[in-house]
């Protein structure tokens, strides 16, 4: 139900036509699965106006943003005030992980790579030390 709830509240809370274009005649403005959301924007204002937007609808159902757990990432847009919800600010990152991969302004995969082997090596350890958990 949850679920719903969420995606009843994201498609009424703001304008579709103002995420980023994905195609001539469509907008991709935010992705979500289950209860990770990642907004989509050109503008840092309009990504407060959509967080906004979003708070209040939210409300409206009973959902909060937690504003320890939410990040905003800015690439290539000029500093000001941030982004600030009623929890408090949002915290500014040059990196975060959503869906358990690493997204980063730099844009590359070095990031996440090292983090795959990093877990793949404590997984080996793992095994090696109590064994194949098949058998």
């Amino acid at each position: 139900m949850f679920l719903v709830a969420l995606d009843w509240v994201t498609r009424t809370a703001y304008d579709r036509k103002r995420g980023i274009q994905w195609t001539f005649t469509t907008f991709l403005d935010d992705l979500d699965f289950a209860d990770d959301l990642a907004l989509l924007l050109h503008r840092v204002e309009d990504m407060r106006d959509k967080t906004r937007a979003l708070e209040v609808q939210g409300a409206k159902e009973g959902l909060k943003i937690n504003a320890t757990k939410t990040k905003l990432m800015c690439i290539g847009t000029k500093r000001d005030d941030g982004v600030a919800v009623t929890g408090g600010r949002i915290e500014e990152v040059d990196e975060f992980t959503y869906l358990g991969s690493i997204v980063s302004k730099k844009g590359g995969s070095d990031e996440e790579i090292l983090a795959r082997i990093g877990k793949a090596r404590r997984h080996l350890r793992c095994w090696y030390q109590y064994g194949d958990p098949q058998h």
